[in-house]
């Protein structure tokens, strides 16, 4: 059974995803790179400390199954922050090649997701991941593996900020909520080398604001994923607004505007 209803089974097994998400198949090219300590201690929303050293991490993914979005392309950037000592990453922004990919991690983890191309190649130990929207381009990663390393079996924390505007148009329906993605990978593949990164400044993408200092190394891997989440803390609506209407998880509202003066 499906349509406007569900069924209390099919409730049920859809809840059975949302609390673990499994993702199958997946390979992934990834680049971390040192930026400037100024730019991640203003990017930084409350709720989340800096770590001693402001590292970004860009990724480019392609899943071949998943338990609920079926097979997509995605993209993340990230910068290495903490909770209360729990060091993670959090994610400025996050592409994704499907409606259903964007859908599932925005509401349910408040996932700053946006519709983009994606792809991810791979030829010999040559590895290229790029990502455009609107016909700007986004993420280039180019990549060379050199080295199989033994799959390493440590968790990945992952923070997102779960929040939702007020019908009325002025703060917010709930208090901004900080959450906390645990990623477990079973690693079939890890293999380590060098590239580069570009970082493209499109009509509603900030990226270029961030500074690629140094570049610390690539990666490749091939794994199944299982995700869990929990609420963390809420965090002061006011001091979050800015955050909120970054053209990293959000449009661009006021270019979109053309009807003002």
């Amino acid at each position: 059974m499906s349509g406007f209803v569900r069924s209390r089974d099919e409730v049920e097994a859809i809840q059975e995803r949302m609390a673990e998400n499994r993702f199958y198949d997946a390979k992934q090219v990834a680049i971390r790179f040192l930026t400037r300590e100024s730019t991640v201690d203003r990017i930084l929303p409350p709720g989340l400390e800096p770590t001693e050293e402001p590292i970004v991490r860009v990724d480019v993914v392609d899943v071949g199954r998943s338990n609920c979005v079926g097979s997509f392309h995605g993209a993340g950037v990230y910068v290495r922050a903490h909770h209360d000592g729990r060091v993670g990453e959090y994610c400025l922004t996050m592409p994704m090649s499907t409606e259903a990919a964007i859908t599932w991690g925005r509401e349910l983890f408040g996932e700053p997701k946006k519709k983009a191309d994606i792809s991810l190649e791979r030829a010999g130990n040559e590895v290229h991941g790029r990502v455009s929207r609107r016909n700007e381009s986004l993420i280039e990663i180019d990549a060379t593996m050199k080295t199989n390393r033994q799959p390493d079996p440590n968790s990945q924390t992952i923070y997102h900020y779960k929040a939702l505007p007020d019908v009325t148009g002025r703060g917010f329906q709930f208090d901004p909520t900080l959450v906390r993605v645990t990623l477990e990978s079973d690693l079939h593949t890890f293999e380590t080398g060098s590239g580069s990164v570009s970082l493209g400044n499109g009509s509603d993408s900030p990226l270029g604001e961030l500074e690629i200092e140094t570049v610390l190394g690539a990666s490749y891997t091939e794994a199944d994923l299982r995700s869990t989440q929990e609420n963390v803390t809420t965090v002061d609506p006011e001091a979050f607004l800015p955050y909120a209407f970054g053209t990293g998880r959000s449009n661009d509202w006021l270019e979109l505007d053309n009807i003002s003066d």
